[in-house]
């Protein structure tokens, strides 16, 4: 009987939480860190040059792509990750970004607080990315994935309950992710 209360309190919960999101004028945008490292990067060209801002570009979407796979675009804002993308960059590239950090700080305390921030992100990605999934394993999991988006387009032409149905996803959805594995990084 529990069982019941608890899986209509659950579809109840989920059935309302739009609206009670709408009404407390809550958005679930998240915002990306890449147009305002398109920004850095154009300020970092006009002062160091073409060559410096395109090296810097490859490293910088990099670590902004690591960022996404994380929870730091929930607690950062984009600008704090992209201008730490670049600051990582320029540290793998060896261009020496440091006069411009001190040019986007108006005093010792601001440009301190910013050097902070930026570290912090930095170990929060040291900590929280773990896992990288090779070529070859994406390449298997999208093979997987259009198996089983072609299996659920069949189970809908066929004549099987909702219920059925269902259960069948579940059960491919969990024996997909029981075989995904990871790699972890060197």
């Amino acid at each position: 009987s529990s069982g019941i209360n608890a899986e209509y309190g659950g579809s109840f919960i989920l059935s309302n939480e739009f609206l009670l999101m709408e009404a407390l004028d809550y958005s679930l945008t998240v915002y990306n860190s890449y147009r305002p490292l398109d920004g850095f990067l154009f300020e970092v060209r006009d002062r160091l040059g073409k060559e410096s801002s395109d090296c810097l570009r490859k490293h910088a979407l990099s670590f902004i792509n690591d960022a996404i796979l994380t929870d730091a675009p929930l607690l950062y804002s984009p600008s704090q990750i992209a201008l730490s993308a670049l600051v990582y960059s320029s540290e793998q590239n060896k261009v020496d970004i440091s006069s411009y950090l001190k040019s986007l700080a108006h005093d010792v305390t601001t440009h301190s607080k910013l050097l902070n921030t930026i570290n912090k992100i930095r170990e929060h990605l040291q900590h929280n990315y773990k896992f990288q999934i090779s070529s070859s394993k994406l390449k298997e999991l999208e093979a997987k994935c259009n198996s089983i988006s072609k299996s659920l387009e069949s189970d809908g032409e066929e004549g099987s309950s909702n219920d059925e149905k269902h259960g069948e996803r579940i059960t491919k959805r969990r024996k997909t992710v029981d075989e995904m594995e990871t790699e972890p990084l060197p």
